[in-house]
Parts: structure tokens; C-alpha cells; sequence
């Protein structure tokens, strides 16, 4: 009972008149909230933000669903994220003697793969080159 009350519980009228214009009207949340400001409808005090709006939809406490909201439907929302767990496949090149940047011994090559990306039967380009000469080889797998 002790507690502050959820703005939900507190400001109800106001989400009945957004739920009803969303589908009586087919307005947006944002388009419901500002129309309320800009005719007075609901004092300021009585209004809950746009932001809040979609929050509550999230969590299921309006009648409104993400599916009825045709622009989120489009948008990720997934938060982009660097793996944790990474595969590493080999040594990286930063890792390489300084000496073989100089270019005095012969045998040390580069090898890139570069790999079609249209469907898996695409063809694959293997090009080796070495470092001192400069001569490199492409094969087409």
C-alpha cells in the first residue's frame, strides 16, 4: 500500500482517451498527446509523455499492441552488440615481426579470401602476395 503509484494507475483518463483515439481515430500515441496539450483537453499535469506511452505498450498495459503500431513493426530494436565470445582463427597480422615490414626477406606473404555473397555456390577469390617482390597470384575457386 506504502509507495508511489504508477503513473498508469494515476493518469487512467487520459489513457482511455489515447486508446480510443488510436482506434476510433487511427491516431498515432504521439499524435493523441499533442493534440490533448494543444486543445486543453487534459491538463498538462494529467498527460503522460509519448516515451511513456510506448513504455506502456511494451509491457502490455494498454490495449494497444507493438503489432498495431505500424512503424515500429519495421524498425530493429535489437541493441548492436560486439560478441563476447569471438572465434579467433589464426594469429592477427598486427602480431608480425617489424622486421618483415622491411622488406629484406624473401617467402613472406599475404593471403586474402574474398568470398561471393549472392548464394554459397559463388565463386571465391584467393589472392596471395609476397612481400618483398611485390608479385601476387589470384585464383578464382
Amino acid at each position: 500500500e506504502c509507495g508511489r503509484k504508477s503513473l498508469f494507475l494515476r493518469r487512467s483518463k487520459f489513457i482511455n482517451y489515447v486508446s480510443h483515439c488510436f482506434h476510433k481515430r487511427g491516431w498515432s500515441l504521439d499524435a493523441c498527446v499533442g493534440y490533448a496539450l494543444a486543445e486543453g483537453i487534459f491538463p498538462k499535469d494529467q498527460v503522460v509523455s509519448t516515451k511513456t506511452l510506448y513504455n506502456y505498450v511494451d509491457l502490455g498495459l494498454m490495449e494497444i499492441k507493438n503489432i498495431d503500431l505500424p512503424e515500429k513493426v519495421k524498425r530493429n530494436t535489437k541493441a548492436r552488440r560486439a560478441r563476447a565470445n569471438k572465434r579467433i582463427l589464426g594469429r592477427s597480422i598486427d602480431e608480425r615481426s617489424p622486421r618483415i615490414d622491411t622488406r629484406k626477406d624473401f617467402g613472406h606473404w599475404e593471403c586474402d579470401l574474398v568470398l561471393g555473397h549472392k548464394t554459397k555456390d559463388d565463386d571465391v577469390l584467393l589472392t596471395l602476395c609476397e612481400r618483398k617482390t611485390r608479385r601476387f597470384f589470384m585464383i578464382k575457386i
